[in-house]
């Protein structure tokens, strides 16, 4: 068997959970999951302004406590902390662990998710119009195999499919059937938000919710893992948190589309035999998964920079009436703004209409609110414009607009495609501490 935690889920996640889980002595692996598409646009960014950046810039933050309680217990670190450049990334872990003193760390770096060169050969599922700052393809677990037989002591990657990260531990021990590794891959789908499955982010049916103290304390989940793929999830004892049928089941469904073909780079699976049995207090038995066999090609983000960039302005309303004024406000603009297309500007009331475009949630007498303007301009005087429609609201708009807000930033946009998986060939860079 084999035993895997989830130290992180995204980029900004705590770092507490992982020690305890490094310290705890029962985790082969502790998975660190920090890339989402909006951290591979930053690090492409910063590795087009220097060419040894482009690593998470929590890299040394997220792993200083860590490498020393993972080293003595054993566990390995596996992570998507490489973003877009991998191998500067194992560079930096080598150097911070010569600073902590940990002799002959093994790091590998998992390369080769870049298929920038390979752009033209990409199947888009809509016309890049713009610079392609990045093509990057999703690795499966086979991308990690080497590493794990090699004995890394911390494997580090760019883009890789989330779930691959936890089954690339589990691989070694599984009994070879497809379904064994259907069952790998969906505890790591499973394991990779972290304490989202164990109560964070969640609400019951009857309003049951964990306690302030629990949530800041949050205990982050562990799978033990059969030969047969099948898996007990669980926390440290005494750990605060909530796994349970329905916490898991949530997870397992999490930015699942169809969940009778959730396709991964490894294989397409099939969650519709999925069987979770609670074992105990925050105890699951997790058993059931099935495949379709394994993807002909590798889901590739495309990270395109537009001419122009967005203006984003807020402007705040408090005390009696509120809301009317707010409202009045953003009439106000649109008034204004009348000239734009519809299309490239968007107002909002947060609080009443932000995330429920169109409709009122119903919170009348509200004491304070904020009209929130983001808008699609072609230069920067453009921007600028909007921002001084807002700006005026001061002077020549409802009583009491003050708390302004103003941004502009680059237009970015992420775009989808397929790539022949023959034509992506990961690879690994070694760097030891001497």
């Amino acid at each position: 068997m084999r035993t895997v935690g989830a130290g992180a889920g995204f980029a900004g996640d705590r770092i507490d959970p992982a020690v305890a889980l490094a310290t705890s002595g029962l985790c082969d692996a502790v998975v660190l999951e920090c890339l989402a598409e909006r951290t591979l646009v930053a690090a492409l960014r910063a590795r087009r302004a220097d060419p040894n950046a482009g690593a998470d810039p929590r890299l040394r933050r997220r792993l200083t406590p860590l490498l020393g309680p993972a080293r003595r217990s054993g566990s390995r670190i596996i992570s998507n902390l490489g973003a877009a450049n991998p191998a500067a990334a194992a560079r930096a872990i080598v150097a911070l662990a010569r600073e902590l003193g940990l002799s002959g760390l093994r790091v590998a770096a998992v390369v080769g998710d870049d298929v920038l060169p390979l752009a033209g050969e990409i199947a888009w599922t809509e016309k890049i119009e713009g610079t392609l700052l990045g093509a990057h393809a999703y690795l499966g677990a086979d991308a990690l195999a080497p590493a794990i037989e090699a004995g890394a002591d911390v494997i580090v990657t760019g883009r890789t499919a989330d779930s691959a990260l936890f089954a690339a531990e589990i691989v070694p021990i599984l009994d070879g059937r497809e379904t064994a590794l259907a069952g790998a891959l969906t505890v790591g789908h499973l394991l990779e938000c972290g304490g989202q499955v164990s109560g964070g982010n969640f609400e019951g049916p009857d309003g049951e919710r964990l306690s302030a103290a629990a949530l800041a304390s949050l205990g982050y989940p562990l799978a033990t893992v059969r030969p047969d793929g099948s898996a007990e999830l669980f926390l440290l004892e005494g750990a605060p948190g909530r796994l349970d049928r329905l916490t898991a089941t949530l997870q397992l469904l999490y930015e699942v589309h169809d969940p009778a073909r959730y396709i991964t780079p490894d294989l397409i699976l099939d969650f519709t035999s999925i069987r979770i049995e609670e074992t105990g207090r925050n105890r699951v038995r997790v058993s059931g998964a099935a495949a379709q066999g394994r993807p002909e090609a590798l889901k590739v983000s495309g990270f395109v920079e537009r001419p122009g960039m967005i203006a984003d302005v807020e402007i705040g309303f408090a005390g009696t009436g509120a809301e009317a004024r707010a409202r009045l406000a953003a009439d106000v603009l649109r008034h204004r703004l009348a000239d734009l297309p519809e299309e490239d500007v968007r107002i909002d009331l947060v609080g009443i209409d932000s995330i429920l475009a169109g409709r009122n949630a119903g919170n009348a007498g509200l004491a304070e609110c904020r009209v929130h303007v983001s808008a699609r301009c072609p230069d920067a005087e453009a921007a600028q414009a909007i921002e001084d429609e807002v700006y005026a609201l001061t002077l020549s708009g409802p009583a009491g607009g003050a708390g302004l807000r103003s941004e502009r930033r680059p237009r970015l946009d992420v775009v989808d495609g397929l790539i022949d998986r023959a034509r992506v060939t990961p690879s690994l860079v070694w760097e030891t501490v001497p």
